[in-house]
């Protein structure tokens, strides 16, 4: 391997503004023709409905180009995975390898996230790496599930792919895919997955290879350093116009684990400091690696602090490394909240604590200043997001197993909005398609009876939260439903005087209509007939919820998003619904907010 050079002590060339533009959109149409290709040829139902996978560029130096395609908890670190493959093989990098990577202890997010990196050779010297990361509806697990909460270890966590070589010469090594074939359930939809994830990072490498072919390998190299410096430019400048202070906050998640009954706590402190520039998030203080596959791994909690701030720091700021430089990282290793330590379980590393982890650092930012932060979104997968298996009888008994994306909703409320209905969890920000209903019909033996709004399940506020989807699936086969919900305990927090959202629930429902509730973690094989009844939690609010306008309580209580006594209890607002016009009574409303204001005060 040579590997392409930049003298540190040489000035680059300047850009002129207009190529910088030029080549900046060139960047993300390759990384948008790596989306496509994955898309249009993935098979599972996760990836060509859902489209949970994500692309990304970086160059030599392991520096992300851009990440703005893609799923934030994916690749807010992506760098990790192309350092992983430098770290592993050094000077054995050669054209036409290709490295697969499913190992949270080797940059990878968590082991459902099949992760592909090619290296990119431009005039004989490897000078970026296209990597394509895909969450495949089965990764070998003991259980047919793409995550497994209450994993004791790794060595329960199924196949692990620790950055293995998979291609050598543009050829598959046989080896490598006999291994995955024979541990992976539906043997021949893994392997179509594995071709659309090949066929985006092949398009990545054809791509920039002729975007280096028309502009000169060296004015491409200019573009990269300058770009970087104007991207922590823009984030300095972010920065400054923050308030300095200093946040500790502590959050919970559901716990099922019995050394921790009443819930597992999430602690930070981010101290924001306008004159250095610099965001310093302190991880330290959180407990040791649990017994459970919902540690988090490098990728995802640097990820998820990463994701956070940015969304404060706003659209302007390129989501790109030089913007990541002004966010420091306290990690410690064998923390729950941290850096795992071997073998620790990392399945759930997505989801779970990281849901909490996100929110809560950009709800931080609400105690510093107004109009600043964020309420909580969905945490965990709700049950209307099942992992699902089995031998479809339509088509002769062949074997099925997928993850199913559908109403997940709760986005959050933020200063000046009400939460993004379709958001998902803090790892998706509204990146992840919805199933379709007929398509997912079509893709396993199940039918969907039932996908609306849960009436007053988003948290109140100035800024109301997205409500959480109720969602009913009966089966029509024997289907095998796997889940790792959580917010049943401590739903989504709101932020700035925000209520939290509604909490999530879940219930078996036999043949005769009878309900049982059931726990977050769910592995449960329904007979034809029988149901899976899930309703979703929803994202917290923001603000006062009395200073919520009147009218758009009205029109929220007109659509049946929440009901009349959510309208007069928490908001305060009376409305005449004669006629079902729902008008606002002024005059009662503005002497009940007052009532309400002082019982609250005087409390």
């Amino acid at each position: 391997m040579t590997k392409a050079t930049i003298d540190p002590g040489a000035a680059a060339p300047a850009i002129d503004m207009f190529t910088m533009v030029v080549l900046r959109r060139r960047f993300e149409a390759v990384i948008r023709e790596m989306v496509n290709a994955l898309f249009r040829s993935g098979r599972s139902g996760v990836l060509n409905t859902a489209m949970d996978f994500s692309c990304c560029i970086t160059d030599h130096r392991h520096q992300a180009i851009s990440t703005a395609l893609g799923l934030p908890i994916h690749v807010a670190a992506i760098d990790l995975i192309s350092r992983a493959v430098e770290t592993k093989f050094g000077a054995e990098i050669h054209p036409g390898d290709c490295f697969a990577n499913n190992s949270g202890y080797h940059g990878n997010t968590h082991c459902a996230d099949f992760t592909l990196c090619a290296p990119i050779f431009v005039q004989g010297e490897l000078a970026f790496y296209a990597i394509a990361r895909a969450h495949l509806g089965d990764m070998g697990f003991p259980i047919p599930s793409t995550y497994s909460p209450l994993a004791r270890d790794l060595y329960e966590e199924g196949l692990m792919l620790p950055c293995v070589r998979i291609q050598r010469g543009h050829r598959d090594v046989p080896e490598v895919l006999d291994i995955c074939k024979a541990n992976i359930r539906a043997p021949e939809q893994f392997h179509g997955d594995y071709l659309a994830t090949l066929a985006a990072v092949r398009t990545g490498e054809r791509g920039i290879q002729s975007l280096c072919e028309n502009y000169g390998l060296g004015t491409v190299r200019a573009f990269l350093t300058q770009f970087q410096t104007y991207a922590e430019d823009m984030a300095i400048a972010a920065i400054r116009k923050l308030p300095k202070g200093k946040v500790s906050r502590e959050q919970w998640h559901d716990s099922e684990f019995p050394g921790m009954p009443d819930g597992i706590p999430v602690r930070a402190t981010m101290e924001v400091d306008p004159e250095a520039a610099l965001i310093t998030i302190d991880l330290l203080d959180n407990i040791d690696n649990l017994p459970l596959g919902i540690n988090l791994t490098e990728a995802t909690v640097t990820a998820a602090c990463r994701v956070a701030v940015l969304t404060v720091l706003g659209p302007d700021v390129p989501r790109a490394t030089g913007a990541f430089r002004r966010i420091k990282l306290k990690l410690r290793e064998g923390s729950a909240i941290g850096l795992p330590r071997f073998p620790a379980a990392t399945s759930a590393a997505t989801t779970g604590l990281c849901h909490v982890l996100n929110p809560m650092i950009q709800s931080m930012f609400a105690d510093l200043g107004d109009n600043l932060g964020a309420a909580s979104s969905t945490i965990g997968n709700p049950a209307s997001c099942p992992c699902v298996s089995g031998y479809d009888s339509r088509h002769g008994g062949r074997p099925f197993a997928n993850q199913i994306i559908m109403g997940y909703w709760g986005g959050p409320a933020v200063p000046g909005h009400d939460g993004w209905l379709t958001f998902g969890g803090p790892g998706a920000q509204g990146m992840m398609w919805q199933a379709s209903v007929e398509v997912t019909e079509q893709q396993q033996p199940i039918l969907v009876e039932r996908l609306e709004l849960g009436v007053d399940s988003g948290g109140a506020g100035q800024w109301e939260g997205a409500p959480g989807a109720y969602c009913v699936f009966r089966a029509r086969d024997r289907v095998r439903f796997t889940t790792n919900a959580s917010a049943h305990d401590f739903p989504p927090f709101g932020a700035a005087g925000g209520g939290a959202g509604g909490a999530s629930h879940a219930w078996h429902v036999n043949h005769n209509g009878a309900r049982v509730e059931l726990a977050n973690t769910i592995d449960l094989t329904l007979t034809p007939g029988e149901a899976l009844a899930s309703q979703a939690c929803g994202g917290g609010g923001y603000g006062d919820p009395l200073r919520r306008d009147a009218e758009a309580v009205a029109h929220r209580a007109r659509e049946g998003w929440i009901s009349l006594a959510r309208a007069r209890d928490v908001y305060g607002v009376v409305l005449d619904t004669a006629a079902e016009r729902y008008h606002v009574d002024r005059a009662t409303t503005e002497a009940l907010r007052r009532t309400l204001r002082a019982a609250r005060n005087s409390a």
